[in-house]
């Protein structure tokens, strides 16, 4: 006669995804936010923030001008605020829906991507003047929307229709 033993069965562990360009490009952006934010903070004291190459390639000229506060905030710290969102949308816990993970990074992207456009805008053709830190800025926001719709893509290429599974 053999008694039979309930074992507990080993229990899979929560998988977490993470979509490490993005993580990638948000320290990136993080990096650059604090940096201009420092700059702003120089250029308000009637310093120099380090970064004019000339008179038409100058963060002190953006940055200190009309534009370079919301609010009587400086850009730096929504940008800063932007590529935490970023972080955040990058890292799905499990039971997430892929597609809409992907689709979310997209819309963050996106966003990110339409204030990188005007900001430009407003540098290039109001300003007249280029920021090297914004132009940081303004690409790896560039490039996270390009990683964001691969990823959309990449989602919605591997999602099964319904009815075939």
């Amino acid at each position: 006669m053999q008694a039979e033993i309930d074992l507990p069965t080993p229990q899979s562990t929560p998988k977490t995804t993470v979509a490490w360009l993005h993580i990638i490009l948000a320290l990136i952006g993080i990096a650059l936010s604090i940096y201009a934010v420092w700059a702003h903070g120089r250029i308000e004291a009637g310093q120099s923030a380090g970064c004019t190459i000339s008179e038409s390639i100058s963060c002190d000229k953006v940055l200190g001008s009309q534009w370079g506060k919301f609010f009587g905030i400086p850009l730096g710290y929504y940008g800063g605020l932007f590529w935490i969102i970023v972080a955040i949308t990058a890292v799905s816990g499990s039971g997430v829906n892929l597609k809409n993970a992907a689709l979310q990074r997209l819309g963050v992207a996106t966003v990110g991507l339409l204030f990188s456009l005007g900001l430009f805008y407003i540098a290039e053709f109001l300003i007249k003047k280029t920021c090297p830190i914004c132009l940081g800025t303004h690409t790896a926001s560039l490039v996270n929307f390009v990683f964001a719709v691969a990823g959309w893509r990449r989602a919605t290429k591997n999602e099964t229709p319904p009815g075939e599974a």
